[in-house]
């Protein structure tokens, strides 16, 4: 793998596009200060995901974005994109070339994109690392790190020494599976606060869903005591209704057919009643005679006046007649007065209709009185009659006596149908006798079975009380009246009654000391033992995942230390080889400084087990639990014909070319894809450069080196050589020579 292109646009100084293509070998960056030269070696180590803005120069974000210029305006996005060689799979995915590119925005929002789709930076420092390259490594150095790495603490040297030994992404992936296990401990912590905080609740739950079920035991067995005691109960009392409503039923029928026969016997007497109307009928007939012997009596004054008148006339003819003295006119007034009194007697009697032997009686009064007045004028009609032609020769007196002789024929009649309709109304009354006796038994026995209806009807009414009482208690103790055993009731004695209700009373009492129980708690504690089984599950499943960490960081531990183990006796071989290379002597030497031990080293078994969980765990995360076994290099070097105890003595110079001396041993140890040194040969003489200059050659065979030099020997070694330059208008220019090219040319 090596770098093939480097890409920038709006990135600090170059504003314009700009593309640098980059060959196996040395390049070589120059050009004056400050025309952008480590502008380049910024865009490198930001791509690759520096978040430190300081290590970029910059105070902002935002800084690395072009600011402008006189004659430029500031831009609003930074982008750089790095695309490397991958034909030989160093890093694991299915692309020939690698294309990582970033960019920022003013307004602070940024991508990363791995081969022109979005990624994360967590992506981009992995495919890094596999790559054994990155920002914080040695890949690419930049202006004062040379120095720091010698005059930097033990632990940081580290650091960078462990990321310059290929175990990066071994401890990305320990770091990662150490971050798994704090938060699986924390998950297993809170698990088991959780379930230490349900155990006291499902131990309730369970002694209450002991007690529902003991409850629901006794409830079945009240439940069956209850169907057999009620059921036998409601068939005692429906058995009992039954009967009553049949008695009812039959008391019913038989008073049916009395009550016809009484109708029939009330309709008959009712009959007989209307149709009895002789008393009104020989009333009507006697209000008939009456009138028609008021008009006979009318009729007989008529004509007896129109005779006496007729006689008074005949007399003034016939001067022998004898007159009327005024005394016999009176008693002749005063008899037809009675008649008249008489009448009036007969018509209150006729009215009252109480008595017909009465009314004949005076009927026969009247005629009597009727024949004495006419006894009374007799004499007088006698001894001074007329002649009977005379007489008989006036129209109206025979108009007169025709009228009375109709009226004696309608009397005659009316007087035969009085006697006609008291013969018929005496039979009547002998059936109608005969009728109320029938009608008196008939409705003796009709009191007798509506007593005895009423009475059935007053128990069937008890009855029906009782049985609607029993109904409302089934369904209150039994929620249910349809659960009755109706078909098959088994019929119990009265001891049989007394046991099932003392049963069921001591059924009830053991409920009563039970207590009650929601029903919802068998829910409540089905759902908390489920949660409960779940959580341990888990509880089990994290414990297994805890375990498995474990043995994978050992593991990752173990790849580690041999790693670092190998790659230290490398390096640090190497770093005496060139250290004497570059001091033509001297000595060099990288020693491990072993950490320091645990405090708890001697915390006995029994003491260990008294530490909470959470306790161990964030012990086992501590940097002193790391099976690397030490915490810091420590360098010495000693240049030829000196004696010094620290690398704080050395000289500038002596401090750069030890520096070299480490960065080119770490290089031979494990070389990365391509090295950027930014002006790392600043500090060094002619001599020295020449000697740089011959290592850097001598390593360009296993790594790509891009070197931003000012030094001629440096670039005399370089195949590629890119110029930078910047004008007034503030924005860095490249310029790009192949040296090799040019070389045939010159000769």
């Amino acid at each position: 793998m090596h770098l093939k292109s480097l890409e920038i646009s709006g990135f600090k100084s170059f504003a314009r596009k700009t593309t640098l293509n980059f060959n196996q070998g040395i390049t070589a960056i120059v050009g004056p200060n400050g025309s952008g030269k480590s502008n380049i070696a910024d865009a490198v180590r930001w791509v690759m995901g520096e978040q430190s803005i300081k290590t970029l120069r910059g105070k902002k974000s935002e800084d690395v974005i072009f600011s402008g210029s006189d004659k430029k305006t500031k831009l609003g996005l930074a982008e750089v994109s790095l695309e490397l060689d991958n034909t030989d799979k160093q890093v694991p995915i299915d692309y020939a070339d690698l294309l990582i590119t970033r960019k920022i925005y003013r307004n602070g929002d940024s991508d990363y994109l791995i081969n022109n789709t979005k990624s994360r930076l967590s992506d981009i420092n992995i495919l890094l690392t596999q790559a054994n390259f990155g920002h914080r490594t040695y890949s690419v150095i930049g202006q004062g790190m040379i120095d720091n790495f010698l005059i930097s603490t033990p632990q940081e040297r580290k650091e960078f020494f462990e990321e310059a030994t290929g175990v990066k992404q071994y401890q990305i992936k320990k770091q990662q599976s150490l971050n798994k296990l704090e938060s699986v401990w924390q998950n297993l912590t809170t698990l088991k606060i959780k379930i230490s905080e349900m155990e006291p609740q499902l131990r309730l739950l369970t002694r209450q869903v002991k007690r529902l079920a003991k409850r629901k035991e006794v409830e079945a067995k009240l439940y069956e005591e209850k169907i057999l005691y009620y059921t036998s109960y409601w068939h005692e009392i429906n058995s009992l209704y039954l009967t009553q409503q049949k008695t009812i039923g039959d008391l019913k029928e038989v008073k049916d057919k009395i009550d016809l026969t009484y109708q029939n016997l009330e309709k008959k007497l009712n009959q007989l009643t209307k149709n009895n109307t002789s008393s009104e009928y020989r009333t009507n007939l006697r209000q008939q005679e009456n009138k028609l012997t008021n008009q006979k009596i009318q009729f007989k004054e008529e004509l007896l006046t129109l005779r006496v008148t007729q006689t008074n006339q005949i007399s003034n003819d016939v001067q022998h007649l004898k007159k009327i003295s005024t005394q016999q006119l009176k008693e002749i007034n005063q008899q037809v007065e009675q008649i008249n009194l008489l009448h009036q007697k007969i018509i209150k009697l006729i009215d009252n209709a109480d008595d017909s032997e009465l009314i004949k009686q005076e009927i026969v009064n009247i005629n009597k009185k009727n024949s004495a007045i006419l006894e009374l004028i007799k004499p007088y009609i006698a001894e001074n009659k007329p002649s009977k032609k005379e007489l008989a020769d006036n129209p109206k007196v025979k108009q007169l006596e025709k009228q009375l002789e109709d009226l004696n024929q309608q009397i005659n009649k009316i007087q035969q149908d009085i006697i006609e309709s008291e013969q018929k109304d005496n039979q009547d009354r002998s059936d109608l006798w005969r009728l109320q006796n029938e009608f008196t038994s008939s409705q003796r026995k009709l009191n007798d079975i509506n007593t005895q209806l009423n009475n059935s009807r007053i128990d069937l009414a008890r009855t029906e009380t009782r049985r609607f009482d029993l109904k409302k208690e089934i369904n209150t103790e039994l929620n249910d009246f349809d659960n009755l055993n109706k078909n098959n009731p088994k019929k119990l004695s009265d001891q049989e009654k007394s046991y099932l209700i003392n049963n069921i009373n001591k059924l009830k009492n053991q409920l009563e000391v039970i207590g009650g129980i929601d029903l919802e708690i068998e829910a409540e504690y089905e759902t908390t033992h489920q949660r409960y089984n779940f959580l341990n599950g888990q509880q089990e499943d994290l414990s297994q995942t805890s375990e498995s960490l474990r043995k994978l960081i050992d593991e990752l531990d173990e790849i580690i230390k041999k790693q670092v183990k190998k790659s230290y006796d490398e390096i640090n071989k190497y770093f005496q080889k060139y250290f004497i290379m570059l001091f033509e002597g001297g000595h060099a030497e990288l020693t491990l400084v072993k950490e320091k031990a645990s405090l708890k080293k001697d915390i006995t078994d029994e003491e260990s087990e008294l530490i909470p969980e959470p306790s161990k765990a964030t012990n086992f995360f501590q940097p002193h639990t790391s099976s690397t076994a030490y915490s810091g290099i420590d360098v010495s070097a000693t240049p030829p014909g000196k004696r010094l105890k620290s690398i704080n003595a050395l000289s500038g110079g002596e401090r750069a070319l030890t520096s070299i001396a480490l960065i080119c041993a770490i290089i031979s140890s494990n070389p990365s894809p391509f090295v950027i040194l930014d002006e790392v040969d600043a500090a060094l003489d002619e001599s020295n450069s020449i000697r740089f200059a011959k290592i850097l050659s001598d390593l360009s065979h296993k790594t790509q080196f891009i070197v931003v030099t000012h030094n001629r020997a440096t670039m005399e070694q370089a195949n590629l050589l890119y110029g930078v330059t910047m004008g007034n208008d503030g924005i860095s220019k490249l310029l790009s020579i192949k040296l090799d090219e040019a070389k045939k040319y010159n000769s």
